[in-house]
């Protein structure tokens, strides 16, 4: 049983596949969406990924940028619940003893 918590718990994450879909019906490409939203390529493909989580300044330009503003918000983000239980963050293994 995987005992980590999720890395983005309590974050907004961008659901990637409705966002690529948008991409595409707008004829868009990774790289002009990343444009549109002036982030660079690398984080946008993260933000598509899972890997990484929404800034604030991402959301607010997400809600007001043609053509993602076409989305609600509930379509083009997710805030995954918190694990059961303990909410801090994981604690790094202990050192092995020698």
């Amino acid at each position: 049983m995987n005992t980590l918590a999720c890395p983005h718990a309590g974050q907004y994450v961008l659901r990637g596949p409705r966002v690529r879909a948008l991409l595409g019906r707008s004829h868009l490409s990774v790289t002009e969406g990343a444009q549109k939203l002036c982030i660079s390529r690398t984080y946008f493909s993260q933000l598509l990924a899972g890997t990484r989580a929404l800034s604030p300044k991402v959301r607010r330009r997400l809600l007001e940028t043609e053509p993602f503003r076409a989305l609600a918000p509930t379509e083009l983000w997710r805030e995954p619940p918190l694990t059961e239980g303990d909410d801090s963050p994981p604690r790094p293994p202990e050192p092995k003893a020698a």
